[in-house]
C-alpha cells in the first residue's frame, strides 16, 4: 500500500452512543485539534441535534427517507442520495422523514476548513480524481469502487485495487493522487461510495486551488 493510503473495514471503527442517546455515530476521520471531523451517524428517533458552534455541517443520507431540521422558523431538509450544508450553531431539532436513517456528517471550521461530500454512483461516465494537498476519506456504500494511486487509470505501474462494501479508504494530504471509478451499486439506487475531502483555507481565505476534479 503506498505512503499515506490506508483501507480499514467499516467494522474496524467502534460506534459510540451520542449524549442524548438519539443514536451512534462511528468516528472515521478528525483533525487532531477538532477543526474537522467525519462520521457515519445512526439516527434512530427524533430529537434535538447537537451544537457545534464555529462549525460548518454538511450530511449525505446515505439509507432511509430523510430528516429534516428545524430551529424557529428555519428549517433544512436532508434528503436523501444528496450532500447538503448548514449551519453547526443552531438548535436543530430533527425529526425523522420515515424511519431510521444513515448520516455521513462532516463538519470544519469555518475560516480554515472547507469540507465536500461527493456521491460517486454507477451512472457516473468518468471517473474522479483527487489531488495531493487534500485529505480524502472514501466509504463504500453497499456498491463496490475502484481505486489507484495516480492521476488516472492509465498508469498501470501505480498501486491499485477496489474497496468491497462498508470498506473505507483514507488518503492523507501529502499522499500520492487518488483516482477513483464507482463500480455497481448492490442495492439498485445507484450509491456506490461517498468521497469526503478536507481542504485548509489560505490566508487569501479561499481553499487550495487544484485540478481535481472531485469539487
Amino acid at each position: 500500500m503506498p505512503a499515506g493510503i490506508a483501507i480499514q473495514p467499516l467494522a474496524r471503527f467502534a460506534a459510540q452512543v451520542w449524549r442524548n442517546g438519539g443514536g451512534t455515530t462511528r468516528p472515521l476521520a478528525g483533525h487532531a485539534d477538532g477543526g474537522w471531523r467525519i462520521s457515519l451517524a445512526d439516527v434512530t428517533r427524533n430529537g434535538p441535534y447537537s451544537r457545534f458552534p464555529g462549525m460548518t455541517r454538511l450530511s449525505l443520507i446515505v439509507s432511509g427517507a430523510g430528516v429534516t431540521l428545524r430551529d424557529g422558523d428555519r428549517t433544512v431538509v436532508l434528503p436523501p442520495g444528496r450532500t447538503v450544508d448548514y449551519e453547526g450553531d443552531m438548535a436543530w431539532d430533527a425529526s425523522l422523514d420515515d424511519g431510521p436513517v444513515v448520516a455521513l456528517n462532516t463538519m470544519a471550521a469555518q475560516g480554515r476548513f472547507v469540507a465536500r461530500i461527493v456521491a460517486l454512483t454507477d451512472a457516473q461516465p468518468d471517473s474522479t480524481t483527487v489531488p495531493t494537498g487534500v485529505f480524502a476519506l472514501v466509504l463504500t456504500l453497499g456498491g463496490r469502487c475502484a481505486w489507484s494511486a495516480a492521476e488516472s487509470f492509465t498508469d498501470n505501474d501505480t498501486a491499485h485495487g477496489t474497496l468491497d462494501p462498508t470498506e473505507v479508504l483514507t488518503r492523507n494530504a501529502d499522499g500520492p493522487p487518488l483516482c477513483l471509478a464507482p463500480l455497481a451499486s448492490a442495492h439498485g439506487n445507484g450509491l456506490c461510495a461517498a468521497l469526503v475531502t478536507i481542504e485548509p483555507v489560505h490566508a487569501s481565505g479561499n481553499p487550495k486551488e487544484s485540478k481535481g476534479t472531485y469539487a
